[in-house]
This record gives C-alpha cells, structure tokens and sequence, in this order.
C-alpha cells in the first residue's frame, strides 16, 4: 500500500536551534524546515522552543524548558507525546533517544525511525560522566533503538557503530549524509572584506576551529601543534570558536604556554557571524580525537568557499577523501597536526580553491538531503 500523499509525521528532537550550537539541533531544524515542501505535515517536538520558524505543513510543539528536574522532564514529555500521538501520525520519527523513551508504550503499532547522531553513552563515558549516569544512558538508548523499524545514521562508520554497540541489523540502516544550507553559509565577500568587518588581522594567516568544547574534539592537541607551528610561523592566528565544559581550562592551557598572541577563543558565535567567520580564514581544522559522526562543519565550511583540515577520525573521511585526500591529516597526533598545518602555510600541503570547495558542498544540499530522507520515510512505510 503507497503512503498517503500527505505523509504526517511526528518529529522528536532536543533542542530547537540556536538554543544549542551544535550538529544535532542544526540538523534537526534544517530536516523540519524542509521536509513540508515534500508533501508532508510534521509536527515536531523539542525543547527551549525560542523565536520558532513559521513554515506551512510545520508545527512545533515545546516540552518547555530544559531546566527541569528528570523527574519533571520525563512526566512532561509523556503528557505532551501522549497528546500529540492522539493525532492522525504516520510515521515517528526520533532524533533523541531520551526524549522519546517515556513515551514508548503509546506508540502502539506506528512505525518508528531513529536517526542515530551517535552513542550518546559513549560520549558520556568520554566526558567524564560517572558510571550511573552513563548506565541510565545505555538502558534508554538501547530501549528506544529495540522499537525501531529503521534506522537513518549520517555515515558508514555510524552505520558500523549503530551494529557494533546496539546489534542492529545491517538492513535496517540507511546511510545518509548530513546536509548544509548553501545560501546561509555561501559569503559574497572577499576574505580582505570579511576580515575587515570582522576586525581580523588583513596580514596574518588565519586558522579556524568551531568545535564544542569537549575532551574528543582534540583541542587539547591543536593547542600543543601549534607551539611548533608558531616557531617557524610566528605571525599565524588559531581562532577556536564554541563553547562547552572545556572552556576555562582551555584558556588556562593556552596561557601556560606562552600563546596568547597566537590563539584566540571567540565564545560561542551567533549564527550570523557564522558564515563571515569561515570565510575570513585561510583554512579550517577539525583535530577529533574519537566518535566523530559526520562532522556538519565540514560542509559549512567548504560552502562558504573555505578549505578544511581533518584528522582521519570516524565519519570524516568520508566526507574529506572525496575531495582531496590531502585534506586528511595523518593522525590525531599533535606532531601529525602540527605539521599539516605547516604544510599549508608553506604550500607543500596543497588545498582545493574557494570555487572547488563550494561545488563540492553543492552536493550536500538541504533540499538534496531532505529528498534521500524522504525516500526512507517512504520506503518505511511501503514495507521495504
């Protein structure tokens, strides 16, 4: 049986974007955005719901604040899913795995899709958290991925993970990489122009990194790089750009090591700025040390025209190799960082131009992507 021609679909997610800065809730609120102009009606659900967007087909429901006790949050979440699978659905459709746990025994017999963003108790493990909390991660996670009918993951190597930690069956996934909303992050300005505006050095070289501030991000280790860099770069500018629980000590490093003339920490960046900041730099650098996914920032990047260093980490790869595969560094080692960096400057590492990185990003286009998730959707709910 074909689905309706209106698909109606139930989208769970965290946050809504910006109250986060980060790869999910991008992605989340880019899938929402577009997915009406597919011939579907989606009510999606989140948290911290400010300055919602008003497109036709699209409904966002709050949970309210994030601010609330898990008691609270979890009672709260099971009313308001409650009442909104009382609705005509065709298809749930989950990004956060917590979120919809509480609310999995009234999904009765509706088919439902987990887009995996990750092992969210792994990266838990990563941070740090203790061993109770890391547990009640496990229990949700693999509870809510034991109802699903399919999973949609943003890469291979999430696909391997998803197997590997979760036994999933390799026919319930599909692959399908993450998007970029080409318009925002194309910049119509010179980097002389940008840097200007911006109030960036016109005579140094400029590096980037937008990263959460978090242990498997690697900054750490580009911080330790670039005390080698600057020895035979003493005018280059690392620019790190994010915020997280890392922040204070990150500072503190770059301090003690004598390169507060060489390394700036920006905050987090309002999404306006966003784009001019990618295109003032020479080049951008993602240092991950573990479980990166995809990797959003990749494709913003080379959509505003600008290059992207990566260390050959989780789903990156996929995303640079295409490309260029000088774009991988050798290792997350700080050595192997360091000298890639170098090898730019000095022009030995060679880099794809402003026009060959925004045709590539062409490829990853919101309407391009949203049409591939679509076609899931679909399929799910044909029975394939």
């Amino acid at each position: 049986m074909p689905p309706p021609s209106k698909m109606k679909l139930l989208q769970v997610g965290a946050s809504w974007f910006p109250y986060q800065f980060s790869g999910l809730e991008r992605y989340f609120a880019e899938l929402v955005l577009h997915l009406p102009a597919l011939d579907s009606e989606v009510v999606a659900v989140v948290s911290e719901l400010q300055n919602p967007s008003k497109v036709e087909g699209l409904t966002l429901v709050s949970f309210g604040t994030e601010k609330k006790t898990l008691l609270r949050k979890f009672l709260d979440q099971r009313r308001i899913l409650k009442d909104c699978l009382h609705n005509p659905i065709d298809l749930v459709v989950s990004h956060c795995s917590p979120a919809l746990f509480s609310s999995l025994k009234h999904l009765g017999d509706k088919p439902l899709i987990c887009h995996f963003h990750g092992p969210r108790y792994l990266e838990r493990i990563d941070e740090g958290a203790n061993a109770m909390s890391v547990q009640v991660s496990k229990f949700v996670e693999h509870k809510v991925y034991e109802r699903g009918q399919h999973f949609i993951t943003l890469s291979q190597y999430m696909k391997d993970v998803l197997m590997r930690n979760y036994a999933v069956p390799e026919a319930k996934i599909s692959v399908v990489p993450g998007g970029v909303n080409l318009e925002q992050f194309r910049s119509y300005s010179s980097r002389h122009e940008v840097r200007i505006e911006l109030k960036l050095p016109l005579d140094r070289p400029i590096v980037l990194a937008v990263r959460r501030l978090v242990r498997r991000m690697g900054l750490y280790n580009l911080i330790v790089a670039m005390r080698d860099v600057v020895r035979t770069n003493p005018d280059v500018l690392l620019l790190i750009a994010g915020k997280g629980t890392l922040e204070h000590g990150l500072e503190g490093y770059i301090k003690s090591n004598g390169l507060s003339a060489h390394v700036r920490m920006l905050g987090a960046i309002p999404d306006k700025v966003l784009p001019l900041l990618y295109r003032a730099a020479d080049f951008c650098i993602v240092p991950t040390v573990s479980l990166e996914g995809f990797g959003l920032i990749l494709l913003e990047a080379l959509a505003a025209g600008t290059p992207v260093l990566g260390t050959p980490v989780g789903g990156i790869p996929e995303v640079l190799a295409p490309l260029l595969e000088s774009l991988l560094l050798e290792s997350t080692s700080p050595q192997h960082i360091g000298e890639g960096i170098r090898e730019v400057l000095s022009g030995r590492r060679i880099l794809p131009s402003m026009q060959t990185c925004e045709a590539y990003a062409a490829n990853y286009g919101w309407p391009t992507i949203t049409r591939r998730v679509h076609a899931v959707y679909c399929n799910v709910l044909n029975g394939r």
